[in-house]
């Protein structure tokens, strides 16, 4: 099997050849979870135009998405989350572009992930329906509480998106909303940036005035 300690420990430096190699071995071997997470960092790594779908699915793979979470995290120091607009936007939305989330923006990604619909893929066997019936007549049903998580509680992500908590509000989660088409969402929070960064108010005005472009077409 293709070794993977060297992208384990070093995961900013996988390159577009590693990228190659690990489709390789996924194609073998798809339920291989640190694969997962390694190549969607790869494409990161290299711009890749695959990275937001192959988000999307190392987040069904992933056995832990806070591993996945921070695995993205690790970018290039220099980038800041207020750069992920730049100046070439202008006349244009830039739309299937990496999503860059930045070390503060478990909601964005959260929501990102709700929006997405993306789901855990179960790995255990399915059972047929007479194991079913098995089961049910064998074993005690019971309601037991779920278990208590600590990333992305659904009830606390609808609890804060109620709130008008401007400090959730970021050009990541703006687009967000453009990227999976809720446009009048990604508007809200274009407007809330317009204050939230003042000297960037031009630029976040420009993406609302192109988004209804959009949603008149």
């Amino acid at each position: 099997m293709y070794n993977l300690t060297k992208h384990i420990q070093n995961p900013q430096q996988i390159s577009s050849e590693d990228v190659t190699k690990l489709d390789c071995l996924l194609q073998e071997f798809p339920y291989y979870h640190t694969a997962q997470l390694l190549i969607t960092k790869g494409l990161l790594n290299t711009d890749s135009i695959r990275y937001n779908r192959q988000l999307k699915k190392a987040a069904a793979y992933a056995t832990d998405r806070k591993q996945l979470f921070k695995l993205i995290l690790l970018k290039k120091a220099e980038q800041t989350i207020i750069s992920e607009i730049s100046e070439n936007t202008e006349d244009s939305l830039i739309i299937g572009h990496p999503l860059a989330f930045d070390n503060e923006e478990e909601y964005s990604f959260s929501e990102w992930l709700s929006l997405s619909k993306v789901k855990k893929i179960d790995r255990r066997p399915k059972p047929n329906t007479k194991q079913l019936i098995d089961n049910f007549i064998d074993k005690k049903i019971s309601i037991s509480k779920p278990k208590k998580t600590d990333f992305f509680k659904p009830i606390d992500v609808a609890k804060e998106s109620l709130i008008e908590n401007e400090s959730i509000i970021t050009p990541t989660l703006a687009k967000v909303y453009l990227e999976q088409g809720y446009y009048d969402k990604a508007i809200s929070a274009y407007t809330k940036l317009c204050l939230k960064y003042p000297e960037k108010n031009s630029l976040f005005a420009n993406q609302i005035k192109l988004i209804n472009k959009l949603k008149e077409k």
